[in-house]
């Protein structure tokens, strides 16, 4: 999918747009690790990619959403789904659950420029430059995409085992892996019995 033009304008003469991950009210929020691209210690591709249990886990939510959704009238989408709010916020989704019907063109090449019903993260990607601290990005993008018009935003943390959720009461509420969680309309997830399902655990 190619990036809008408004990502590739913030740039400086030094961070080539590749590294740019999200932008947020108009501030590019690079790859985590990109300092080292730019030392010659890594190449984009080396950060570019998620860890292996973050793509595992996303694989795995993936495919369990999709399958409460067959035959619905939804499209789950997933690989980092380029999402485009407004001038200088453009944001990329780990899973999303999009309205069929609000997808005009499927066969588009640039962002979907629509909100998604339910937007599902896992771990933070970013370089924590901006703020204070990762849990500050997490809140930020997550507020973005409640003003939008998604319904729920749900982040799994790899690393603390915990799962952050929000909806559009802006309240926020902290969860184990292990509990059952509304994730669409009726519909509830536990992660663990998940992955126990896939042999992770």
């Amino acid at each position: 999918m190619s990036k809008p033009e408004s990502i590739v304008m913030i740039l400086t003469e030094t961070i080539p747009a590749a590294l740019v991950f999200e932008e947020i009210d108009g501030r590019p929020f690079y790859y985590k690790g990109y300092k080292q691209v730019l030392e010659n210690k890594k190449s984009i591709e080396d950060i570019m990619g998620s860890s292996f249990i973050q793509a595992l886990i996303v694989s795995i939510v993936c495919s369990y959403v999709k399958n409460l959704l067959k035959g619905q009238e939804y499209w789950v989408v997933s690989n980092e789904a380029g999402l485009h709010l407004s001038n200088g916020n453009n944001l990329a989704n780990d899973i999303a659950v999009f309205d069929k019907s609000a997808i005009q063109d499927v066969f588009s090449e640039s962002y979907a420029s629509v909100a998604p019903k339910i937007a599902i993260e896992v771990d933070t990607k970013i370089e924590a430059e901006h703020i204070s601290n990762p849990t500050d990005y997490i809140f930020l993008k997550s507020e973005k995409l409640i003003n939008f018009g998604t319904e729920r935003v749900i982040w799994i943390l790899t690393g603390s085992r915990k799962i952050f959720m929000t909806d559009q009461s802006r309240k926020w509420t902290i969860h184990e892996w292990d509990e059952e969680l509304p994730i669409f309309g009726d519909y509830k997830i536990c992660l663990n019995d998940l992955l126990r399902e896939e042999g992770v655990l």
